[in-house]
């Protein structure tokens, strides 16, 4: 029944597109009361007090007019300053959007074609396989159907700060295995955003961080929204990021927002506003038109970046929690439909950061989430209760929901857990074999050359360009150890394990990550690294 009634519904958005964005349905939109000032604020107080946040934004922007802008919490824990709606965030990659749009101007001057191949602006652009990367387009590098593996390369971009550039990413590419077929699935990644970065500068001469600043944050007359350099003059008001480290609440301080732009920008690295935010949001909802009623790009533009380019599958739950039918991405925005509405939005989350942006077009409405916590359910929460009080729906407790959702998600994980700390234990039959034997450097061709070195008798990893991914290593048992980081706030503590030759010398290692958490962006899963010889060659 519910494949047939699928089928009916792909049918019916085929043959009856969405309200364009700024108009209402043919019988207008549905009058609902939405939520006033003194909910928004007891909601937002709840959802920090519930879920661990010292501090958020929210806003909601309808009809073109701002009907609530407002800051809740205070902007670091321990310290004096609250967030108001010109609090500095890490957008994380709600950035995305912004590096299409800075794309669709490009198209809408005829400098850039959304299907001309990557290779005719970045020649040395390469995946595996000859015939892909002849065919791949601009329009690949940005709904996440490349055909490489989800989150690839990820440890190219964090954790910051580290020494990769945007030609190491390029370079990388080829390296990496392409495990499903091109155009075929949609499997998350942020390398390919890098890529579309550099085709900026390539067409341009400018720099990705300073064509945005200029034609789009300049444009908006955004004041404090910037993709480049941050003058020192705007480093106040700043966010600072925070996560549960050991059981603790504290400050990432290796996460915090710095005036130069991380070479990840491009997929992550916006930092902005409330107030700026929501000016961004409504020339979206008004296709491209400023509010000062200039072009930012063309209704044309607009069109194609909420256009499904790739397709995702719809859970249960989403279809009995939301009435979802389909659900796909475009062109930096993750299209739906929630209650017969059609929903655009995007998700943004770096390590003590998290932003959300959810726009329902033929309600004219948009709302904005920025918070310098690390809980994804205080996010969800928030957003989707504001976003159903405007829709003739059956209105519900969001927090009390995600609470059991997350409750659900962590049972289903017990048994993993278990399982995890059993291999973490060093097996007391296994006699520590000689540490000198594992000393020496190691190399990965994307990921570059890693230090095994002897410190006060314990085995020590270091990574030559990954500067926070260096730590002590603890044997447990046949070759394999157990690799804590030094900085605590790295949570991606690591297993690796020695490969052995026939005559039992040392040739490379290979690691799996050990991190209890669900999100499984950073991982090891594609280096490869080999044992260098004297020579230089592994």
């Amino acid at each position: 029944m519910r494949i047939k009634a699928f089928t009916i519904f792909l049918l019916f958005i085929v043959v009856t597109p969405f309200p364009e964005s700024g108009r209402a349905s043919a019988t207008g939109p549905v009058a609902v009361p939405g939520i006033n000032e003194a909910e928004i604020k007891t909601l937002a107080n709840r959802a920090m007090e519930e879920f661990n946040i010292p501090g958020m934004a929210v806003g909601i922007v309808r009809n073109g007019e701002i009907l609530y802008a407002g800051g809740h919490g205070v902007r670091e824990v321990g310290k004096k300053g609250s967030v108001d709606d010109q609090t500095l965030f890490k957008i994380a990659s709600n950035t995305k959007a912004f590096t299409t749009a800075a794309l669709a101007i490009l198209v809408d001057e005829g400098r850039v074609e959304w299907n001309a191949p990557v290779i005719d602006y970045i020649p040395e652009f390469r995946l595996q396989d000859p015939w892909i990367t002849a065919e791949f387009s601009v329009a690949d590098l940005l709904t996440h159907r490349s055909g490489l593996r989800r989150f690839v390369g990820d440890l190219l971009l964090w954790p910051e700060p580290n020494k990769f550039t945007e030609s190491d990413v390029i370079r990388a590419l080829k390296h990496f295995d392409l495990v499903s077929g091109f155009r075929t699935e949609y499997a998350y990644d942020n390398l390919m955003y890098i890529v579309a970065g550099e085709i900026v500068p390539r067409v341009t001469g400018s720099p990705w961080g300073k064509f945005v600043d200029e034609r789009i944050m300049g444009k908006l007359d955004l004041k404090r929204c910037f993709a480049g350099v941050i003058p020192g003059k705007k480093m106040k008001n700043v966010a600072a990021p925070h996560g549960i480290i050991e059981g603790q609440l504290q400050v990432i301080e290796r996460s915090r927002i710095g005036m130069t732009p991380p070479m990840s920008a491009a997929a992550g690295g916006i930092v902005c506003s409330l107030s700026d935010m929501l000016v961004w949001v409504e020339t979206q909802l008004a296709q491209g038109l400023t509010p000062d009623g200039n072009t930012l790009f063309s209704p044309e533009r607009n069109r194609e970046l909420w256009k499904p380019h790739t397709w995702n599958g719809v859970s249960d739950r989403d279809y009995e929690l939301h009435g979802t039918h389909f659900s796909a991405y475009g062109l930096g925005w993750r299209l739906r439909d929630v209650h017969g509405y059609k929903e655009v939005s995007h998700t943004g989350t770096l390590a003590g950061m998290l932003s959300s942006v959810v726009m329902v077009p033929e309600l004219r409405l948009g709302v904005v989430y920025l918070s310098n916590g690390s809980e994804s359910d205080a996010r969800s929460s928030v957003t989707t209760t504001l976003v159903r009080s405007f829709m003739p729906v059956e209105q519900r407790d969001w927090i009390e929901t995600y609470k059991e959702i997350s409750r659900e998600r962590k049972e289903s994980r017990k048994e993993e857990k278990e399982i995890s700390r059993e291999l973490l234990v060093p097996s007391p039959d296994t006699e520590s074999p000689d540490p000198d034997r594992f000393t020496g450097h190691y190399r990965d061709p994307w990921f570059g050359d890693v230090v095994v070195s002897l410190q006060k008798g314990q085995l020590f990893w270091a990574a030559e360009k990954s500067l926070k991914l260096k730590g002590a290593m603890t044997y447990l048992r046949e070759n394999t150890f157990l690799l804590l980081w030094a900085d605590r706030t790295v949570e991606m503590d690591a297993l690796v394990h020695f490969q052995l030759d026939q005559q039992g010398n040392v040739t490379g290692m290979l690691m799996n990550r050990i991190d209890e958490k669900t999100e499984r962006s950073l991982d090891f899963e594609d280096l490869r690294l080999s044992r260098v010889k004297e020579t230089g060659e592994p």
